[in-house]
């Protein structure tokens, strides 16, 4: 088996990219020092294509140590990451575990050059939080911040802050749980998960759920998440439940 190599050169564009050539096997237990070595790159240059033709993946798995880098360095735009000339293989890899949505993957080293600016398809975030009445401020915060360096518009950005502090509120108060938040952005559509490890705390389906009266103490969380959203929903876990929402610029009630 063939060890991993790096061969890193300026990029044949301006702004400092670089080009790293990768060649050897990858197979699960090198994954980890893969995933440090392409971290290092893009907090050291921040824009960087990797030139996959001689990289072979002795497992399906070890494709997503590009969306691990990615996450370390936060993201487009801070972190912009492209792939270039992987064989069939690898290219069918990218394409069937959903890595090319994120880290987009090109013919050649001068077209992924090219387009090494361009925003990924598909965005992608996400946090843990305590229980902790401070946490439904912080959650709020990372996603005003996220929404920020993704450039979603007010609206959308406005109706996400709403959405993750009402279903962050309703993790520490109601559910008394710790809570996992993800938002994701594909064009112009928000779509953010909030899941809650409490166990007989039981919302009603999303299709059968009814706003309390105004009079009510609780319960209006869920209406402001449903004025706010085109579509949500609830999945339930034997340990929890997560409820989703998705936003858009038509989104009502913003």
């Amino acid at each position: 088996m063939q060890q991993i190599a790096w061969q890193v050169r300026a990029a044949p564009s301006r702004g400092g990219a670089v080009v790293a050539t990768v060649e050897g096997d990858l197979d699960r237990t090198g994954r980890e020092a893969f995933v440090a070595a392409l971290t290092d790159l893009l907090v050291d240059h921040h824009r960087v294509v990797v030139d996959v033709s001689a990289l072979r993946p002795q497992h399906a798995s070890v494709v997503h140590a590009f969306t691990e880098a990615i996450e370390r360095t936060g993201g487009w735009p801070s972190a912009c990451l492209a792939l270039a000339a992987p064989d069939p293989t690898l290219a069918a890899l990218l394409t069937g575990s959903g890595v090319a949505h994120r880290v987009p993957v090109f013919a050649d080293v001068a077209e992924a050059a090219a387009h090494l600016d361009d925003r990924p398809r598909l965005l992608r975030a996400w946090w843990r939080f305590t229980v902790d009445p401070h946490a439904p401020g912080l959650a709020r915060a990372k996603v005003r911040d996220t929404c920020d360096r993704w450039g979603v518009g007010d609206q959308v950005r406005e109706a996400a802050e709403i959405v993750v502090t009402e279903l962050v509120t309703n993790s520490v108060e109601h559910a008394t749980s710790a809570s996992v938040v993800s938002v994701e952005r594909r064009d112009t559509t928000l779509l953010m998960t909030v899941r809650d490890y409490g166990v007989g705390h039981r919302i009603p389906e999303a299709p059968s759920w009814v706003a309390p009266p105004t009079s009510s103490p609780r319960g209006r969380g869920l209406a402001m998440v449903a004025a706010v959203s085109r579509e949500w929903g609830i999945r339930r876990h034997p340990d929890g439940t997560t409820i989703w929402a998705e936003m858009t610029p038509g989104s009502v009630g913003v």
